[in-house]
């Protein structure tokens, strides 16, 4: 990176010494470890001013609080890392680092640059990447899904009293039990959490750099074979996805079909204003929605363990914590069915038109180069998949499980006086914890009438204003001296950040900012309102035939994306959740724009061109 330390701050984003964080933060540095902020010692503010860092918008479009920060920057960092620089030896990524700002996630790829260790860490990464590309489907089915499956359930049954009792049980004398245990197994019962939750993550990480990287040979592959090939007519060749993340929105199609099979009112209960449990209370009346209402309990475990923005951030909850999102699907859904709409996605007509482009492709090439695309195309056939189910299985189920058992933890905490919420549990970071559960102990050992602190109420209250001010803060988009151009693949493909991007950050890419480019994802055209969304709390405001605008789309906003007319985002790349999902629903779609959300407001007339990569505002909106 070029040394510009006395360039003009137009050139530059500032350093971590200069970002401004509001005054109402004061003490936010307190609720994190101090590994993650920036300028903890003086050698290491030297090597973080030689990097360029990005604000993670894709993990933490709002500030993460404590707890979740196991699940988001610290599993990120270490588990990411150690997949590339321990395990696989990916030759030129040495994982990557993170800090934090007022909650705020920035993220700095380490790049491999000794020439020597870079020959080394070649063979380790083919022999063994060759091995798991070779054994995948075995790995995956046999090895990987049910060592998270097994994850989950161990968590699930690890006990968590509501309440310590009045007196031990009788049995701590009469069978010698040590007094009672109880008071110590929460301790470790929590240790387990913590142990499982950091394993869950191993889990998330351990086949993902495989999977992108498959991605990226093929798609280079295509790009050398086919010089003037579309990114869109290279993603239509691994349409037709048959993953569990799919699941959940097909899951609530069948349900919506049942609903209009059973009739007797349901329909017209589904579509209807209320509140979730007000209309199942409307079901339980007939047998026709208690008939409903068995198939939509069913359907819960597991496709109803959807995590809310992004599955990062405990606050949020899930599908299972508030009924409103899927009642809101299943609303959008039935009227789609009433009005003669088909909701179900084709996928024998995805996977033909996959099967199209690929023979016309493949008949350009001769025998030798149709080996060579047959080899990449296949394995990328093989493993993609993985790159949305790990985030169902992990960064929804496993993640709402986690969730719930804090919230059994915190339900203890409240039980005792100490907390006020059950979910304040996760204002305190996992190694905090332990304290809190230890200062129940401390209570409780000290019989009725014993002083409960209020200490942690009151950091709890703290914590709480803190982030409410950092959420209404807007921090840069970057820290530090930006390359001249931006070429790690995972930040590209991943995060979705090109040189373009930063330019876009810097105010130097648009004179009038009338147009925006960014990845042609799905390919086709659409001009109508755009529709601004920045939390999955406001989905429900999204409207049919709308162009959705968003920092980026997670698992539960794909039953909105079958409904809208096209798709833009701020982050994510050709391999994103978005950009995945538009090419199965065949919604045009844009990401990675960097500025949409802060350029386009609901309600400019706005076009969407989802072959070139462009969006054009047609007009705005008064």
């Amino acid at each position: 990176m070029t040394d510009q330390r006395n360039s003009e701050p137009t050139d530059r984003f500032p350093w971590p010494d200069e970002v401004e964080v509001p005054d109402a933060c004061e003490g936010w540095e307190e609720m994190y470890p101090r590994y993650f902020r920036f300028g903890e010692s003086a050698e290491r503010a030297e090597l973080e001013r030689d990097r360029f860092w990005f604000w993670d918008q894709k993990d933490s479009p709002k500030p993460l609080r404590p707890w979740d920060v196991t699940l988001c920057v610290e599993s990120i960092v270490m588990q990411l890392s150690q997949a590339q620089s321990r395990v696989f030896a990916v030759p030129p990524a040495m994982g990557i680092d993170l800090r934090i700002i007022a909650g705020y996630s920035y993220a700095s790829p380490v790049p491999c640059t000794d020439p020597e260790l870079l020959e080394e860490r070649k063979d380790v990464f083919s022999d063994r990447s060759d091995y798991v590309y070779e054994n995948f489907e075995e790995l995956y089915e046999d090895e990987w899904l049910p060592a998270v499956k097994e994850i989950g359930q161990e968590i699930r049954d690890l006990e968590v009293p509501d309440r310590l009792p009045d007196y031990a049980p009788e049995e701590a004398v009469f069978e010698s039990k040590g007094l009672h245990p109880e008071a110590v197994d929460i301790q470790s019962r929590y240790n387990r959490l913590q142990e499982l939750t950091l394993r869950g993550w191993q889990r998330h990480f351990e086949y993902l750099n495989l999977v992108y990287l498959a991605y990226l040979s093929f798609q280079e592959t295509c790009d050398e074979l086919f010089p003037d090939i579309s990114d869109d007519a290279i993603g239509k060749m691994v349409t037709g996805l048959e993953t569990d993340l799919f699941l959940a929105d097909e899951v609530l199609n069948d349900l919506a079909h049942r609903a209009m099979e059973v009739e007797d009112g349901v329909p017209e209960i589904l579509t209807s204003e209320g509140s979730p449990e007000e209309k199942m209370a409307r079901l339980e009346e007939s047998e026709a929605g208690r008939e409903f209402l068995e198939a939509f309990e069913d359907a819960k475990d597991p496709w109803f363990h959807i995590t809310v923005s992004r599955g990062y951030h405990s606050e949020d909850g899930s599908w299972l914590d508030t009924l409103e999102q899927p009642f809101d699907h299943l609303h959008e859904k039935v009227t789609a069915i009433q009005d003669g709409e088909e909701i179900r996605r084709d996928i024998e007509a995805l996977q033909d038109e996959r099967e199209e482009i690929v023979a016309e492709y493949r008949s350009y090439l001769n025998e030798e180069e149709r080996a060579r695309f047959d080899q990449v195309h296949e394995l990328v056939l093989t493993v993609y998949n993985h790159a949305e189910d790990h985030q169902f299985w992990i960064e929804n189920w496993l993640h709402t499980i986690v969730f719930r058992k804090l919230d059994e933890f915190g339900e203890l905490l409240v039980e005792h006086d100490l907390l006020e919420e059950p979910r304040d549990i996760t204002l305190f970071g996992r190694n905090e914890v332990p304290e809190l559960l230890a200062d129940v102990a401390r209570v409780w050992s000290q019989g009725a009438g014993a002083h409960a602190p209020n200490y942690w109420k009151t950091d709890a209250a703290d914590r709480k204003r803190i982030l409410e001010a950092a959420e209404e803060w807007s921090p840069p988009p970057a820290i530090g001296d930006p390359p001249e151009e931006v070429t790690d693949t995972m930040v590209i493909m991943l995060w979705g950040i090109t040189t373009d991007t930063v330019r876009n950050w810097l105010g130097s890419a648009d004179e009038d900012g009338s147009e925006m480019n960014g990845f042609a994802s799905s390919a086709g055209t659409s001009e109508g309102k755009a529709r601004v969304v920045k939390s999955g709390s406001d989905l429900s405001e999204v409207e049919r035939d709308e162009i959705l605008v968003a920092p980026l789309t997670n698992p539960d906003w794909t039953p909105v994306l079958s409904k809208v007319s096209g798709a833009v985002t701020d982050n994510g790349g050709a391999t994103s959740h978005t950009a995945i999902v538009c090419r199965e629903y065949g919604v045009p779609a844009v990401t990675g724009v960097g500025t949409a959300t802060t350029t386009l407001e609901t309600g400019d007339r706005i076009r969407v061109d989802g072959t070139t990569g462009t969006v054009e505002i047609l007009e705005k909106a008064e």
